[in-house]
């Protein structure tokens, strides 16, 4: 064997109880290892009760039941099964084929839960690799693996290598706070470097299709994820149901997630998504409204790290947006902006806040959809700024169009602050708690485009008239006006 092989031996196989242990012994000593069939040593030892550290810096298998068979210049040794960590490991067998060639061959077929392989990893020298990755990804339910270990037994680093059979396994993807689920195919490894085949997932109620890989760099454990699937907006289980109401058809989408692991720091990723919205139908008020066979390119991406992310992207040529999100205990928009006639990102508000810069808006429209529940669902998910800001070249609204219109809502020690100014209008609304609003008209020209009934020459109101207007339940409120014009006529207030 020589020195170091028994000096191996000695110190993986510890403790035991051997009992029936056969010797076979024929031929000449002069021409052992018999390479040509001139003889015969064999010792089968079946051991009981042992602990089999096979490397230093990997767990020891324990309570194991295995059979060694030395058989000329090679050990064979083989059990029907064994914990590793918290999976079953069946079939082992671990073999040195050639006492010269000092390598010791490990195979088995591993079987137990997704939650278990991980942790495993962890307490290997493939803990900053492998097990980091696995911690950023964590499977669960069953699986089904095949493991070689080719173990060099001069010291040299171990090579691990194997496949992975999922089956129905959910995944759940840490930096994204987001899991996938149905997740079937193989994946294999060779030590950190992963590569997986075509692998199918449900991921927000829809197909998806997906492969990954891994590598080992010289700074970081990367990650790369491709995905694509053909999707229907209204099933995705995350928009309102009057936004899903509002939409059919289906969109096709691919993306491509990067992940680093840094050895000695936190994970950064970055994601890009492309589809196309041609197939989409939407009802809903402009300018989200769009006819089924228009085409409408969207980009997303994403950069961030465990902390926060930007989010930026935009939809057709004209459309860009830029947020900003912070990660904690609940998913927070920091800041974010959406210009529409634009050509580039446009920066972050200096603020915590949303601007929206929108093309001219039905606003009719708008209430009415809140109204039905469009918003509800939104702040349960995440946190949102108070601080928004709306600026649009018309609203329509109340029979009028406000042009040039600028409004500012925000958070006051007392409620809220609402200022809005345009060319019809120039106005402060503070909305107390617990004590009369104040609103401070600057000026106001309201002159509705009055609709006449057909066969009567008297103007309708343009609001409903089906029911006389209550103000019961409406606010105390104190108003301000210095130049204000209703329907022609000027109006003071004392």
């Amino acid at each position: 064997m020589g020195k170091d092989l028994v000096d191996y031996l000695s110190g993986a196989i510890q403790g035991g109880e051997a009992d029936n242990a056969t010797l076979v012994y024929g031929g000449n000593p002069q021409l052992f290892p018999y390479k040509h069939n001139e003889g015969q040593f064999e010792v089968l030892v079946p051991l009981r009760n042992a602990k089999f550290a096979f490397q230093p810096d990997w767990p020891a298998l324990t309570n194991l039941d295995i059979e060694l068979d030395f058989i000329n210049d090679g050990l064979w040794m083989k059990t029907d099964g064994v914990n590793l960590g918290g999976v079953r490991a069946s079939n082992l067998t671990a073999v040195i084929p050639d006492y010269s060639k000092e390598k010791l061959l490990i195979d088995a077929d591993i079987k137990g839960p997704g939650k278990a392989v991980g942790p495993y990893f962890d307490e290997t020298p493939l803990k900053d690799s492998l097990g980091a990755t696995l911690q950023e990804l964590q499977l669960d339910g069953d699986v089904n693996a095949r493991l070689h270990l080719d173990i060099p037994l001069n010291g040299e680093l171990v090579t691990a290598k194997g496949e992975v059979t999922l089956r129905n396994n959910s995944l759940f993807i840490k930096p994204l706070d987001s899991t996938l689920k149905n997740l079937s195919g193989k994946f294999s490894f060779i030590n950190s470097d992963l590569q997986s085949e075509p692998l199918t997932a449900s991921w927000f109620n829809q197909p998806l299709n997906v492969d990954f890989s891994t590598k080992e760099g010289a700074k970081a454990y990367q990650v790369a994820v491709n995905l694509n699937g053909n999707w229907q907006p209204a099933k995705t289980g995350v928009l309102p149901e009057a936004v899903n109401e509002a939409l059919s058809g289906s969109v096709a989408w691919d993306g491509k997630v990067g992940i680093d692991l840094p050895y000695h720091a936190g994970a950064t990723y970055n994601i890009e998504l492309n589809g196309d919205l041609k197939n989409v139908s939407s009802h809903l008020p402009s300018p989200l409204a769009k006819p089924a066979g228009e085409p409408l390119a969207v980009n997303v991406k994403v950069d961030g790290n465990l902390n926060s992310f930007e989010l930026t992207g935009q939809a057709g040529a004209d459309n860009h947006f830029n947020s900003r999100w912070l990660l904690g205990q609940k998913l927070t928009l920091d800041r974010a902006i959406w210009a529409a006639d634009s050509k580039t990102l446009p920066p972050l508000p200096e603020q915590s806040g949303v601007e929206l810069n929108m093309p001219p808006m039905n606003g009719a429209e708008w209430l009415a959809l809140f109204q039905k529940g469009a918003a509800e669902s939104v702040g349960g998910a995440a946190s949102f700024p108070q601080h928004i800001t709306l600026r649009t070249p018309m609203l329509s609204l109340g029979n009028q169009q406000w042009n040039n219109l600028s409004i500012v809502s925000q958070p006051t020690a007392n409620g809220t602050l609402v200022e809005a100014q345009g060319r019809e209008i120039n106005a402060t609304l503070a909305m107390r708690n617990n004590a009369p609003w104040l609103a401070n008209i600057k000026y106001l020209y309201y002159n509705p485009s009055v609709a006449k009934t057909r066969g009567d020459s008297t103007p309708s109101s343009p609001f409903p008239t089906t029911e006389r207007i209550n103000f019961r339940g409406w606010p105390d409120a104190q108003i301000r006006c210095t130049e204000c014009w209703f329907l022609g006529a000027k109006i003071r207030s004392h």
